[in-house]
């Protein structure tokens, strides 16, 4: 497994610089939550990559398949026989599920290139926040901190995040109908909101991002189900709003 390294000392230095004198081990734990950021979306890179290569081997086999199919399809046909109507109707239909199989494959594929190049980024984002972490590091509420009623569509789910700031690191708990109960990762970079649902029973299973509103009470964006085939489907819309404070 490829791993992110640290900070070279000479970067840490100018970032203790920066920071005019903060507490290093501030730095240092922000740092290290950032680079363990990086180190699990490489591994979940590695996943969704090999994922990727067993889809385009199925889709080979498909192409070959059909390739097959048609050219005996095409020697039926060209042959003019009445013996061969029912070879003709037999490829047409396994030519109707061969093509089909192809395009379930390639909405998958679709699907998970899109995540390839989503995780990509992310990696590209958290390695330049690592790098210009900077005074953000100071622990404080943050403009995500505090209570959040959320929902989940078209899951037709709501629940509540409660969630702490650190900086540019967030993390929480949440509660979700039908009992579901959790822990939450993440990031806030410019107002891009990225969270990482860690379920009691299920483990990581989702992720969710989205934009902070300039008054900072609603988020709006994407979720995205580890489980490319689950049955409540792979992604959706989801936002929050910000519960007042007593």
């Amino acid at each position: 497994m490829r791993r992110f390294k640290a900070l070279p000392a000479l970067a840490s230095a100018a970032l203790l610089l920066i920071l005019g004198g903060f507490p290093a081990h501030a730095v240092n734990d922000a740092v290290e939550a950032l680079e363990a950021d990086v180190t699990i979306e490489r591994t979940l890179l590695e996943l969704d990559t090999e994922r990727y290569r067993d889809l385009a081997s199925r889709r080979g086999r498909a192409l070959t398949r059909l390739t097959e199919l048609y050219r005996s399809l095409d020697g039926a046909v060209s042959g003019g026989e009445v013996a061969s109507f029912r070879l003709i109707e037999e490829r047409m239909q396994q030519i109707r599920v061969a093509e089909s199989e192809r395009v379930g494959l390639l909405s998958s594929e679709h699907i998970l290139v899109d995540r390839i190049q989503t995780r990509l980024q992310r990696i590209l984002l958290l390695e330049q926040e690592i790098a210009r972490v900077g005074d953000r590091v100071e622990e404080d509420l943050g403009e995500l901190g505090g209570d959040w009623d959320v929902s989940m569509m078209p899951l037709n789910q709501n629940g509540v995040f409660s969630l702490s700031q650190q900086g540019t690191l967030l993390s929480g708990t949440y509660e979700l109908d039908g009992g579901w109960t959790g822990s939450l990762q993440g990031t806030l970079v410019n107002r891009k909101v990225y969270l990482v649902r860690i379920d009691s029973r299920l483990g990581r299973s989702m992720e969710f991002e989205g934009y902070l509103s300039g008054d900072a009470k609603t988020i709006r964006g994407t979720w995205l189900n580890y489980e490319l085939a689950g049955q409540d489907g792979s992604t959706g819309q989801w936002t929050a709003t910000r519960t007042p404070r007593p």
